[in-house]
Protein backbone atom coordinates (compact mmCIF):
# COMPACT_ATOMS: atom_id res chain seq x y z
CA UNK A 1 0.00 0.00 0.00
CA UNK A 2 1.00 3.24 -0.79
CA UNK A 3 0.40 6.76 0.85
CA UNK A 4 -1.49 9.49 -0.58
CA UNK A 5 0.80 12.38 -1.70
CA UNK A 6 -0.23 16.31 -2.72
CA UNK A 7 0.21 15.29 -6.32
CA UNK A 8 -2.69 12.89 -6.33
CA UNK A 9 -5.54 15.42 -5.08
CA UNK A 10 -3.99 17.69 -8.16
CA UNK A 11 -4.11 15.01 -10.67
CA UNK A 12 -7.48 14.30 -9.63
CA UNK A 13 -8.95 17.56 -9.88
CA UNK A 14 -9.28 19.06 -6.43
CA UNK A 15 -8.47 22.80 -6.25
CA UNK A 16 -5.77 22.40 -4.11
CA UNK A 17 -5.13 25.99 -4.78
CA UNK A 18 -8.04 27.26 -3.25
CA UNK A 19 -6.31 27.90 0.64
CA UNK A 20 -9.48 26.38 2.39
CA UNK A 21 -8.78 22.97 0.23
CA UNK A 22 -5.19 23.30 0.63
CA UNK A 23 -5.52 23.21 4.12
CA UNK A 24 -7.92 20.28 4.40
CA UNK A 25 -5.78 18.32 2.02
CA UNK A 26 -2.35 18.90 4.34
CA UNK A 27 -4.26 18.27 7.38
CA UNK A 28 -5.02 14.71 5.75
CA UNK A 29 -1.90 14.08 4.30
CA UNK A 30 -0.55 14.73 7.73
CA UNK A 31 -2.97 12.38 9.59
CA UNK A 32 -3.34 9.48 7.02
CA UNK A 33 -0.88 7.28 8.26
CA UNK A 34 -2.34 7.02 12.05
CA UNK A 35 -6.02 7.03 10.70
CA UNK A 36 -5.15 4.41 8.54
CA UNK A 37 -3.37 2.31 10.73
CA UNK A 38 -5.87 2.70 13.36
CA UNK A 39 -8.81 1.81 10.81
CA UNK A 40 -7.62 -1.12 8.36
CA UNK A 41 -7.07 0.55 5.58
CA UNK A 42 -4.34 -1.80 4.40
CA UNK A 43 -4.27 -1.58 0.66
CA UNK A 44 -4.77 0.67 -2.29
CA UNK A 45 -8.42 -0.85 -2.92
CA UNK A 46 -9.62 0.67 0.04
CA UNK A 47 -7.69 3.92 -0.54
CA UNK A 48 -9.47 4.35 -3.84
CA UNK A 49 -12.86 3.58 -3.06
CA UNK A 50 -12.19 5.73 0.14
CA UNK A 51 -11.08 8.34 -1.76
CA UNK A 52 -14.13 8.53 -4.91
CA UNK A 53 -16.48 8.48 -1.87
CA UNK A 54 -15.30 11.49 -0.25
CA UNK A 55 -14.24 13.39 -3.13
CA UNK A 56 -17.77 13.07 -4.50
CA UNK A 57 -19.33 13.89 -0.73
CA UNK A 58 -17.52 16.85 -0.21
CA UNK A 59 -17.36 18.39 -3.90
CA UNK A 60 -13.76 17.71 -3.40
CA UNK A 61 -13.28 19.17 -0.44
CA UNK A 62 -15.31 22.27 -1.15
CA UNK A 63 -18.08 21.45 0.32
CA UNK A 64 -17.31 20.22 4.02
CA UNK A 65 -20.74 22.31 5.58
CA UNK A 66 -23.86 21.58 4.16
CA UNK A 67 -25.45 24.40 2.06
CA UNK A 68 -29.65 25.30 2.99
CA UNK A 69 -29.39 28.14 0.66
CA UNK A 70 -32.87 26.79 -1.27
CA UNK A 71 -35.06 28.52 -3.38
CA UNK A 72 -38.60 28.02 -1.35
CA UNK A 73 -40.03 25.24 -5.19
CA UNK A 74 -36.54 24.04 -3.73
CA UNK A 75 -37.18 23.58 -0.07
CA UNK A 76 -41.15 22.57 -1.06
CA UNK A 77 -39.16 19.84 -3.68
CA UNK A 78 -36.70 18.59 -0.93
CA UNK A 79 -38.17 18.03 2.08
CA UNK A 80 -42.15 18.37 1.47
CA UNK A 81 -43.20 17.05 4.73
CA UNK A 82 -41.39 19.87 6.40
CA UNK A 83 -42.25 22.89 5.05
CA UNK A 84 -45.70 24.41 4.26
CA UNK A 85 -45.75 26.46 0.95
CA UNK A 86 -46.01 29.72 3.12
CA UNK A 87 -42.90 28.72 5.50
CA UNK A 88 -40.77 27.90 2.21
CA UNK A 89 -41.90 31.26 0.74
CA UNK A 90 -40.41 33.19 4.20
CA UNK A 91 -37.50 31.42 4.82
CA UNK A 92 -36.44 30.53 1.38
CA UNK A 93 -34.09 32.25 -1.09
CA UNK A 94 -35.94 34.70 -3.24
CA UNK A 95 -35.34 38.06 -4.92
CA UNK A 96 -36.36 40.07 -1.96
CA UNK A 97 -34.58 37.75 0.60
CA UNK A 98 -31.73 35.99 1.43
CA UNK A 99 -32.36 31.86 2.59
CA UNK A 100 -32.54 31.83 6.29
CA UNK A 101 -30.42 28.77 6.67
CA UNK A 102 -30.59 28.83 10.14
CA UNK A 103 -34.31 28.11 10.16
CA UNK A 104 -34.22 26.39 6.96
CA UNK A 105 -31.67 24.11 9.39
CA UNK A 106 -34.45 23.65 11.89
CA UNK A 107 -37.32 22.68 10.07
CA UNK A 108 -35.75 20.39 7.68
CA UNK A 109 -33.67 18.20 10.64
CA UNK A 110 -35.65 19.04 14.16
CA UNK A 111 -37.63 16.17 15.59
CA UNK A 112 -35.83 13.52 13.72
CA UNK A 113 -32.08 11.67 13.98
CA UNK A 114 -31.54 12.79 17.36
CA UNK A 115 -32.56 16.72 16.60
CA UNK A 116 -34.79 18.53 19.42
CA UNK A 117 -37.79 19.80 17.05
CA UNK A 118 -37.05 23.61 16.16
CA UNK A 119 -37.56 26.28 17.48
CA UNK A 120 -34.72 24.00 19.08
CA UNK A 121 -31.64 24.74 17.14
CA UNK A 122 -30.16 21.06 16.85
CA UNK A 123 -31.07 20.91 12.90
CA UNK A 124 -28.97 23.83 11.88
CA UNK A 125 -26.14 23.05 14.34
CA UNK A 126 -25.91 19.11 13.45
CA UNK A 127 -26.95 19.64 9.66
CA UNK A 128 -24.48 17.81 6.81
CA UNK A 129 -20.61 18.11 7.78
CA UNK A 130 -17.21 16.85 6.18
CA UNK A 131 -16.06 14.69 4.12
CA UNK A 132 -19.14 12.40 4.30
CA UNK A 133 -21.50 14.93 5.41
CA UNK A 134 -22.19 13.35 8.68
CA UNK A 135 -25.80 14.68 9.62
CA UNK A 136 -28.13 15.04 13.10
CA UNK A 137 -27.18 14.79 16.83
CA UNK A 138 -27.57 10.79 16.66
CA UNK A 139 -25.03 10.64 13.91
CA UNK A 140 -22.33 13.27 15.60
CA UNK A 141 -22.90 11.03 18.74
CA UNK A 142 -22.30 7.92 16.76
CA UNK A 143 -19.45 9.48 15.36
CA UNK A 144 -18.17 11.32 18.50
CA UNK A 145 -17.75 7.35 20.41
CA UNK A 146 -15.52 6.40 17.21
CA UNK A 147 -12.94 9.08 16.93
CA UNK A 148 -12.99 9.92 21.34
CA UNK A 149 -13.68 13.30 20.49
CA UNK A 150 -16.52 15.69 21.48
CA UNK A 151 -18.45 16.20 18.21
CA UNK A 152 -21.62 17.01 20.11
CA UNK A 153 -20.46 19.76 21.86
CA UNK A 154 -18.19 20.79 18.87
CA UNK A 155 -19.58 19.56 15.69
CA UNK A 156 -17.50 22.12 13.75
CA UNK A 157 -14.38 19.55 14.59
CA UNK A 158 -15.81 17.41 11.65
CA UNK A 159 -14.63 20.15 9.70
CA UNK A 160 -11.51 21.30 11.11
CA UNK A 161 -8.45 19.69 8.73
CA UNK A 162 -6.64 17.99 11.89
CA UNK A 163 -9.44 16.00 12.66
CA UNK A 164 -11.58 15.82 9.11
CA UNK A 165 -10.10 12.81 8.04
CA UNK A 166 -10.18 10.74 11.19
CA UNK A 167 -13.56 11.50 11.15
CA UNK A 168 -14.43 10.59 7.35
CA UNK A 169 -12.56 7.24 7.63
CA UNK A 170 -13.89 6.45 10.75
CA UNK A 171 -17.44 6.35 9.76
CA UNK A 172 -16.84 5.04 6.39
CA UNK A 173 -15.27 1.48 8.15
CA UNK A 174 -18.18 1.33 10.63
CA UNK A 175 -20.60 0.11 7.79
CA UNK A 176 -20.57 -4.18 8.31
CA UNK A 177 -17.90 -4.93 5.47
CA UNK A 178 -16.75 -1.98 3.99
CA UNK A 179 -13.94 -2.84 3.57
CA UNK A 180 -14.76 -6.15 1.86
CA UNK A 181 -17.04 -4.25 -0.06
CA UNK A 182 -14.05 -2.18 -1.53
CA UNK A 183 -11.85 -5.64 -2.09
CA UNK A 184 -14.56 -7.02 -4.48
CA UNK A 185 -14.70 -3.63 -6.10
CA UNK A 186 -18.31 -3.14 -5.26
CA UNK A 187 -18.86 0.27 -6.00
CA UNK A 188 -22.94 -0.20 -5.64
CA UNK A 189 -22.38 -1.93 -2.46
CA UNK A 190 -19.73 1.01 -1.21
CA UNK A 191 -22.03 4.04 -2.57
CA UNK A 192 -25.34 2.72 -1.43
CA UNK A 193 -24.10 2.22 2.22
CA UNK A 194 -22.40 5.82 2.59
CA UNK A 195 -25.61 7.28 0.64
CA UNK A 196 -28.54 5.34 1.78
CA UNK A 197 -26.88 3.94 5.09
CA UNK A 198 -28.10 0.04 3.74
CA UNK A 199 -27.61 -2.01 0.46
CA UNK A 200 -29.33 -1.92 -2.76
CA UNK A 201 -29.66 -3.22 -5.95
CA UNK A 202 -30.45 -0.62 -8.38
CA UNK A 203 -27.78 1.86 -8.80
CA UNK A 204 -30.13 4.61 -9.59
CA UNK A 205 -31.65 4.72 -5.92
CA UNK A 206 -28.10 6.13 -5.24
CA UNK A 207 -27.66 9.76 -5.73
CA UNK A 208 -24.74 10.84 -7.61
CA UNK A 209 -23.70 7.12 -8.41
CA UNK A 210 -22.27 8.15 -11.90
CA UNK A 211 -19.90 11.18 -9.96
CA UNK A 212 -19.12 8.43 -7.64
CA UNK A 213 -18.33 6.41 -10.47
CA UNK A 214 -16.26 8.88 -12.31
CA UNK A 215 -14.48 9.50 -9.26
CA UNK A 216 -13.42 6.00 -8.97
CA UNK A 217 -12.15 5.80 -11.89
CA UNK A 218 -9.87 9.16 -11.11
CA UNK A 219 -8.54 7.78 -8.12
CA UNK A 220 -8.04 3.48 -10.07
CA UNK A 221 -6.03 5.54 -12.68
CA UNK A 222 -3.71 7.67 -10.52
CA UNK A 223 -2.88 4.42 -8.55
CA UNK A 224 -2.34 2.64 -10.95
CA UNK A 225 -5.35 0.30 -11.23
Amino acid sequence: MRFLTFSDFQATGWQVNNSSIKELVEGLLASQQEVFGNFGITENIHIVHLMAQLSHESGEGSEMTESLNYKPAALLMQWPKHFTPAQAMTYGRTDAHPANQKMIGELAYGGRMGNAPAPAEDGYNYRGRGFIQTTGKDGYAALAKLVGLDLVKSPEMVTDPSQAFKCAVAEFVHYPRMLAYCEEDNLLAVSSLINLGHLVTDKDQVIGYQDRAAQLRLWKHQFGF
